[in-house]
């Protein structure tokens, strides 16, 4: 014999339009933006179209060096660069130990360098941040 076990499940309460409340007005308000927020956004927009062309222009160049280097027109000591880049970026800590560079300290360096002599930093790091983000 079958036996079939029936369950009772409540229904779900109905939550009319009155009940959700609005949603939060935001606090940013685009006709009161400040010198320093519209420079931020600025040189983050700058600064990611800069990187991405950086980018295309330095794998293009690697594209082309290994397709000369297929045809023997050129030969590429990789070695020897990736020495000249750890000499160049990478840190020595106490010990004596190569540190390889980190997003974070070339952010914070950047961060630095964009701020120097500037009152509005608190603004242009979050217009930065936006400027990023849009870009």
């Amino acid at each position: 014999m079958k036996s079939t076990v029936m369950l009772r499940v409540a229904p779900l309460p109905s939550i009319g339009e009155d009940a959700v409340p609005p949603p939060p007005k935001s606090s940013v308000n685009a006709y009161e933006l400040t010198f320093g927020t519209v420079c931020g956004i600025c040189a983050g927009v700058f600064v990611k179209k800069g990187a991405k062309a950086l980018a295309f222009v330095f794998g293009g160049v690697f594209v082309l060096l290994q397709y000369f280097g297929s045809l023997n027109l050129v030969h590429m000591d990789w070695g020897r660069v990736a020495s000249r880049f750890e000499n160049l970026f990478y840190t020595k800590d106490a010990q004596g130990v190569k540190r390889a560079p980190r997003v974070g300290s070339l952010i914070y360096w950047a961060i630095d360098f964009l701020t120097a002599n500037f009152q509005q930093r608190a603004s242009f790091i979050a217009g930065f941040a936006l400027g990023l983000r849009v870009g």
